[in-house]
């Protein structure tokens, strides 16, 4: 509640105010989000599907950034929100998932790319990364990123999903500057559930393979990789001396609480914090040729992000900001679409729209074609 209260002191601008609630409580939800356009849910994804019928409950739009089901995996939870899609259409409301920056943006451009091409036989996304902090710094759900680590891999080949083991397909990177080469492997995301399954939609054009890959410093992959195979990450309960344990809740509970967001600012100010990103989508008209289509997405880096919010990071401001923009086009009516949709679902006129105000937030787009004579 305290982080609640502070951040609807700074930016509620009178108009909000902080409840504590149960996000699994779908009728205490629907009942604070009665009279609301849009629910927004900000949590961990393996409540989407009490927050989703909270919205149903109070006939608002939805919007979420992640998918996943308690006990499940990612593709779990796209079947049970694409399963309410009619329940939103019958309510002419829109339920618009995984809006941040990956998947969100990442999907928006891959969409934008693939309706261009006559063919399209392959899509790769990797997200790469460079950090380094004095102090520690917690990014974003280390539960989540743990849980997604240990699920064998979804992703699309030769016409049918399949999963691969945790922290297959190894290979190093070279990402442009800075953050350069470094290693990356398959990641459970959200990508190969949504766009194998939508991108036939603006148009058959021989889509056969869909992978998405996490990159990071070799140390902290490798590191990532142990806690999992040795089970320390598991969330399967395990009675430790007669109590029901997840490993995973000990876990997180002993990593380091994050430094104060004046420390943050104060180092990231001092160019003490390393935090640059770069997003890489590729799409290849044919396996094996050069990509066709390229997009390249530079969120802004810690420095430039704390000038803007204080202590904030560049995780925190590429997944709120895409989400943001997405949420206005719900508000305002510039997405007028019905029923359960990600991002590559909307009309391309919307998704144009969409990465022209990415740009104005301060998110870098380049795009690099290749044209065969």
């Amino acid at each position: 509640m305290g982080r609640a209260e502070e951040v609807r002191a700074a930016w509620g601008a009178g108009k909000t105010s902080a409840v504590h609630v149960d996000a699994r409580d779908t009728e205490r939800v629907a009942g604070l989000a009665e009279g609301a356009d849009l629910l927004v849910n900000a949590v961990i994804p393996e409540w989407d599907d009490p927050l989703m019928r909270a919205a149903l409950k109070a006939k608002t739009h939805y919007l979420d950034m992640a998918t996943r089901v308690e006990g499940g995996t990612i593709d779990d939870g796209y079947l049970l929100q694409i399963a309410l899609d009619d329940d939103f259409r019958a309510i002419g409301r829109t339920a618009l998932i995984h809006t941040g920056m990956t998947p969100g943006v990442t999907n928006t451009l891959t969409a934008i790319g693939y309706e261009e091409m006559e063919r399209c036989e392959a899509v790769r996304i990797k997200a790469g990364s460079c950090f380094k902090s004095e102090v520690p710094i917690q990014v974003w759900s280390q539960e989540t990123y743990y849980i997604d680590s240990q699920t064998p891999t979804l992703y699309f080949d030769d016409g049918k999903f399949l999963r691969a083991e945790p922290f297959a397909g190894w290979e190093y990177v070279d990402f442009p500057a800075p953050v350069g080469r470094i290693p990356a492997v398959l990641h459970e995301h959200e990508e190969c559930s949504t766009l194998p399954r939508f991108l036939p939609k603006l148009g058959e054009k021989g889509l056969k393979h869909l992978d998405f890959k996490l990159a990071g410093g070799e140390e902290g992959m490798k590191k990532a990789k142990i806690l999992v195979e040795t089970g320390i990450a598991s969330p399967i309960p395990r009675n430790i001396r007669g109590q029901e344990v997840r490993p995973i809740d000990v876990l997180v509970s002993v990593l380091p609480p994050s430094a104060s967001k004046e420390e943050i600012a104060r180092l990231a100010t001092e160019g003490r914090i390393i935090d640059e990103g770069v997003y890489l989508i590729e799409l290849f008209a044919r396996e094996g040729e050069p990509a066709t289509e390229s997009f390249y997405v530079f969120p802004p880096n810690i420095q430039k992000v704390t000038e803007l919010i204080p202590g904030a990071n560049r995780i925190s401001y590429g997944t709120s900001t895409p989400a943001a923009i997405y949420a206005g086009y719900l508000l305002d009516g510039t997405i007028t679409q019905r029923g359960v949709l990600p991002p590559e679902g909307l009309t391309r006129e919307v998704r144009l729209s969409y990465v022209e105000d990415l740009k104005r937030a301060g998110l870098r787009i380049a795009r690099r074609s290749t044209r065969w004579l």
